[in-house]
């Protein structure tokens, strides 16, 4: 569950980052270069992320307006 958890805050965090690249392009390079960073954290828990997706498919909700709770309920496998 502690995979689950970090990954549905580094989406949440993806998704504030990409906001930031579309309203302040003046600081780009920090964000790209975090934004870099985030993702190769994501990608050491692709269960975790599938997870995660599939979640907020089945609940028509974007990935990063997903709980913890919400993907336990949804897959109690995990």
């Amino acid at each position: 569950m502690d995979c689950v958890t970090e990954t549905v805050s580094l989406l949440r965090r993806q998704a504030e980052l990409e906001l930031q690249l579309l309203n302040n392009p003046a600081t780009a390079v920090a964000t790209e270069r975090e934004l870099a960073k985030l993702v190769h954290r994501l990608e050491a828990h692709p269960h975790a992320l599938n997870a995660v997706l599939q979640t907020a498919r089945a609940l028509r909700r974007t990935p990063d307006a997903v709980t913890a709770q919400d993907v336990e309920a949804w897959n109690p496998a995990l």
